[in-house]
């Protein structure tokens, strides 16, 4: 194969690559502006993207969590037509552990334009490629508070000091034997741009803002 037509292979493949990408990202920003124009303006101002990131600090007696969430508009939540979101979070453990987790989260009301003061319930667990098969999917965090102005304020519900021991490893035997509640967390999330640090615990910690 000639050199030539091989770069022209290429670039034409990664430029359909990209071009799909655009068209579907403009795709569902189209369908987020008809059925769910509030997940422009989560944290009470407008978004380009039906996308909100942030990040904060649980602190423990065991250690900080720094956790970090992703979320958008998804269909399927509990209450029909209410504001429903998927996502990830990524926590990183007072060990440095790092867990990917998959998060869904649900509104009781439309907040139309700003958020400010309206209740939000998100729960987080692992979903690893073999989940169907072993329905692991310790650590399972929960966490419920509002919206007050930009910031998510919430706590945990003593889900974090049930899914860690005390040393601050995740708990992974008999659920019958679950550690017992030891304490709530608090905990505010802040509006935060991705960043790379965040598939490193160090750099997150770094970058977390206390809470």
């Amino acid at each position: 194969m000639r050199v030539g037509h091989g770069l022209g292979c290429l670039t034409g493949c990664l430029t359909r690559l990209v071009l799909g990408l655009v068209v579907g990202t403009i795709l569902l920003a189209a369908i987020a502006a008809v059925f769910a124009p509030w997940s422009f303006f989560l944290g009470g101002r407008f978004h380009p993207l039906p996308v909100w990131q942030g990040i904060g600090t649980l602190h423990a007696k065991s250690g900080d969590y720094v956790l970090y969430v992703w979320m958008a508009p998804a269909p399927g939540g509990r209450t029909f037509n209410f504001p429903h979101v998927r996502g990830w979070g990524y926590l990183c453990a007072p060990r440095g552990e790092r867990y990917a987790l998959r998060l869904s989260a649900n509104m009781n009301a439309h907040p139309g334009v700003d958020t400010n003061g309206y209740a939000m319930d998100i729960g987080m667990a692992r979903r690893p490629w073999n989940y169907q098969w072993t329905l692991e999917g310790r650590p399972r965090v929960s966490l419920r508070g509002r919206w007050q102005n930009a910031d998510l304020v919430m706590d945990d519900g003593g889900s974090v000091s049930r899914a860690f021991r005390p040393d601050g490893t995740v708990y992974l035997g008999p659920a019958r034997d679950r550690p017992a509640p030891r304490e709530t967390l608090p905990i505010v999330l802040h509006e935060a741009a991705w960043s790379g640090c965040f598939s490193d615990c160090r750099g997150a910690k770094q970058i977390a803002i206390p809470s």
